[in-house]
């Protein structure tokens, strides 16, 4: 079992280490950062606590990104979320490739509830739109052969220096059904949302917010065949630190 979850890590490592050879990251300038946010997601029908951390090291041109999000029921159980959460980790070198843009690839290992688990390699592009838009999108395939889209976008309004609200997207496509984690082909998930946060210092910042979930297709058939709903509003209250 071990074997067969790190070999996609090992052959990943051995990909990145060519694709980066020594001399291609940025010595003379390397920084580092840490993002943060748990929130507490309230709701009569499936409250839950959700957390995402991203760390990143590296020079302005070359970084290595480590990023880590899940989301556990109150009542302890892994939320499989339609297949596109659970307790996720990812390894990502990244490469500046305009001066608001980069490129990263790396590998992918989630945990579902029972236990189930999938490995992955992932390769997409990360920065900023026109008009401030931050956007993460992830092209990715499992050991299971299912190969997915996930896009992420939020933009921030400043309403002062210190209050900024953050409406949001999220959204996930899946070539195949992965009955075992609930998800299903076709557009699988999506969530909109809208965070409202006070920054006590630039890198502290308690928030609220709502947000509106979806599943879709049949992913939606295969989350309401465990007895779950297939629709969600829930308030948020959270805190972001970053350092």
């Amino acid at each position: 079992m071990a074997s067969t979850i790190t070999r996609p890590f090992i052959l990943a490592a051995l990909v990145l280490a060519v694709a980066m050879p020594a001399q291609a990251m940025d010595y003379d300038a390397l920084n580092g950062r840490v993002d943060a946010r748990a929130e507490k997601r309230i709701s009569s029908i499936a409250p839950a606590t959700e957390w995402a951390a991203s760390a990143w090291f590296g020079g302005d041109r070359d970084k290595l990104r480590l990023e880590n999000t899940g989301i556990v029921s109150d009542d302890g159980r892994i939320d499989n979320e339609g297949g596109t959460k659970g307790i996720d980790s990812r390894f990502f070198y990244s490469r500046l490739i305009s001066d608001f843009w980069d490129a990263k690839a790396g590998v992918q290992f989630t945990v579902f509830d029972a236990g189930v688990t999938r490995t992955g390699f992932l390769a997409g592009v990360e920065g900023l739109a026109p008009y401030g838009l931050h956007v993460d999108a992830v092209l990715g395939v499992s050991q299971t052969g299912v190969v997915s889209a996930r896009l992420e976008a939020s933009y921030d309004l400043l309403f002062s220096q210190k209050l900024i609200g953050t409406p949001y997207l999220e959204a996930m496509v899946a070539s195949k059904d992965d009955p075992a984690i609930q998800l299903g082909s076709g557009l699988s998930r999506f969530e909109l949302g809208f965070r409202l946060r006070y920054e006590i210092a630039k890198e502290v910042a308690p928030y609220v917010g709502i947000s509106f979930e979806q599943y879709t297709g049949n992913t939606a058939s295969l989350v309401a065949a465990a007895g779950e709903p297939t629709s969600l509003v829930r308030a948020l209250v959270g805190l972001k630190v970053w350092f």
